[in-house]
């Protein structure tokens, strides 16, 4: 990856619906000299996928995480990957036997149910569970939201009143 590429990938992140043509005009190429520098960078597993973040007020977020005993780590991960429509992301993470998992739903009951179910399968393999239920978005690269250090104020100054 060069320094063009890395301008490439900073250009999409903030709007994958970018065409070639604006790509190729910004980086001072051809338009087909950008779609194969994205081509490239696809087919190296860089740019993995195009995703549409659809935003829902109504939508409640959770963040999970577990840490499981050192031989039931792969059966409490197998399960959680597998059992649900509401997890968005799992994470393995430098703690020693630790699942982060972002779920979300624009039912509450369905990420109780999501946790009472965790707890009931895999309750005898799990040393720590914990969760919390996201109360705001700071920022989100992938969703859009950016810091905004005046908004914060506003918005906290808000909350406040």
């Amino acid at each position: 990856m060069d320094e063009i590429d890395e301008k490439l990938l900073n250009m999409i992140k903030g709007n994958a619906r970018m065409t070639y043509q604006e790509m190729g005009n910004a980086l001072g190429m051809t338009r087909m000299a950008a779609k194969k520098r994205v081509k490239k960078l696809e087919d190296a597993g860089i740019i993995r996928g195009y995703n549409t973040t659809i935003y829902r007020e109504d939508e409640v977020t959770m963040m999970i995480d577990i840490t499981t005993t050192p031989e039931s780590f792969e059966k409490v991960l197998e399960y959680v990957s597998t059992r649900t429509a509401f997890v968005r992301q799992i994470f393995r993470t430098t703690k020693e036997n630790h699942i982060h998992i972002v779920a979300a739903s624009t039912d509450i009951s369905d990420l109780k149910y999501l946790l009472k179910m965790i707890q009931k399968s895999c309750g005898e393999e799990i040393e720590h569970f914990s969760c919390h239920a996201v109360t705001e978005i700071i920022k989100d690269v992938y969703g859009g939201v950016r810091y905004d250090k005046e908004q914060r104020k506003i918005r906290t100054n808000q909350k406040d009143i």
